[in-house]
């Protein structure tokens, strides 16, 4: 058995490359409970219960090295830039900014 601590994207890549090198019996630990199915619209619908969570183009070649970017990109949306608010700042003092991946 090998055992994994941790299941951020770190000790979840570090798990599948074990699997696909021939590795059996991977368990894998996390502090927190696994996230609901992302196909349950039970969990996902109300937005005061999730947050967005940006994958930029490394991580996007990472998960294709590890052959799962289909599985996630079907749960994608492209983002071409972010609004960003510092500490204390009112709704409409956010500043803007754009970017692209290369």
């Amino acid at each position: 058995t090998t055992v994994i601590i941790g299941g951020g994207p770190a000790g979840l890549a570090t798990a599948i490359s074990l699997a696909k090198r021939g590795y059996t019996g991977i368990k894998v630990y996390d502090r927190l409970a696994e996230p609901p199915d992302p196909d349950d619209p039970t969990a996902w619908s109300d937005t005061a219960r999730f947050y967005l969570i940006g994958l930029g183009g490394r991580g996007q070649k990472a998960l294709k090295a590890l052959g799962v970017w289909d599985d996630v990109a079907r749960y994608a949306t492209p983002v071409r830039g972010r609004k960003d608010w510092a500490p204390g700042a009112g709704p409409d003092e956010g500043t803007e900014r754009l970017a692209t991946d290369k």
